[in-house]
């Protein structure tokens, strides 16, 4: 990272930005063509690192690509507010921003599937719910496994 003055390291604070966001957006590529989608996902903290976790239709393009190249990058971040200046190079946006590569899978075991739907719903909703078999046909549950993972930040203080 370039600006190492804005890089975010500490865990909770980057449980923090995640919690400020529900779109994250979803980078794959096939055949040299990218294709980025925006997505409403959830996530956890694992021994093993952060996995996303996203839902969709049990077909179609990203699935497609996923099965392709599982190779993957997102981006979340909370919007943004520009900040004025009094010159054109001295305006800026404030914001808060995660990204990380990983590998995309479906998740086929539907007890995994129901925690990972919970999972998404409580981080939309602040709600706690409980699936069933039957609400799982016909949508499609994905996890991202993360392999690396940035964040930062650039906040104005007056």
């Amino acid at each position: 990272m370039r600006r190492k003055d804005r890089e975010i390291t500490d865990t909770d604070k980057i449980m923090e930005i995640l919690g400020e966001c529900k779109v994250m957006r979803l980078g794959m590529c096939l055949d040299n063509i990218p294709y980025v989608t925006p997505l409403n996902f959830g996530y956890e903290l694992t021994e093993k690192g952060f996995v996303f976790f996203f839902h969709c239709a049990p077909e179609g393009k990203r699935l497609d690509i996923i099965a392709q190249n599982p190779n993957v990058f997102i981006e979340i971040d909370n919007g943004g507010t520009l900040t004025a200046a009094e010159k054109a190079c001295g305006w800026s946006s404030d914001y808060k921003s995660v990204m990380a590569m990983g590998k995309a899978r479906v998740i086929n075991d539907n007890t995994e599937k129901k925690q990972a739907l919970s999972l998404l719903m409580k981080h939309q909703t602040g709600l706690e719910f409980a699936f069933e078999d039957n609400d799982l046909e016909g949508v499609c549950v994905c996890a991202i496994d993360v392999s690396e993972m940035t964040a930062k930040a650039r906040i104005t203080i007056n």
